[in-house]
């Protein structure tokens, strides 16, 4: 169980393999994960509920990773929450233009525990 302090990660993915290990990895490493396989219900918990940091895969049925962070772009709550977007696809110009300007984080899959750790402390440490 993470501690009352531990920053509050939302992982929104529709693989729930994929989910358990990351969310395995990350409370290992002292987050508090909520996870949510249906990007439709994570929208309406984010609307509702606050996170630290909030992880998307980019391909999934319903809403894609893409629209749900520039949904949560536009609301106040979520403005300047460290958004990442998890994604073995090459993105289109347009896709890297809306992340470059929305203050997105792309991480590539296949990555590392250690990458995503790494840029995730570093978000978080942004004043």
């Amino acid at each position: 169980m993470a501690s009352s302090g531990a920053k509050r990660i939302c992982l929104v993915d529709d693989e729930p393999d994929f989910v358990e290990l990351l969310a395995s990895l990350l409370t290992m490493n002292g987050f508090q994960v909520e996870k949510i396989n249906d990007p439709k219900l994570a929208w309406q918990r984010l609307q509702v509920e606050a996170f630290d940091v909030v992880i998307l895969d980019a391909m999934m049925p319903g809403m894609d990773g893409l629209t749900l962070a520039e949904k949560l772009r536009r609301t106040g709550a979520y403005a300047r929450t460290p958004l990442f977007i998890l994604s073995a696809k090459k993105l289109t110009d347009q896709e890297r233009k809306f992340i470059l300007t929305e203050d997105i984080h792309f991480v590539a899959k296949p990555f590392t525990t250690r990458r995503l750790l790494d840029v995730i402390a570093a978000s978080l440490a942004k004043p």
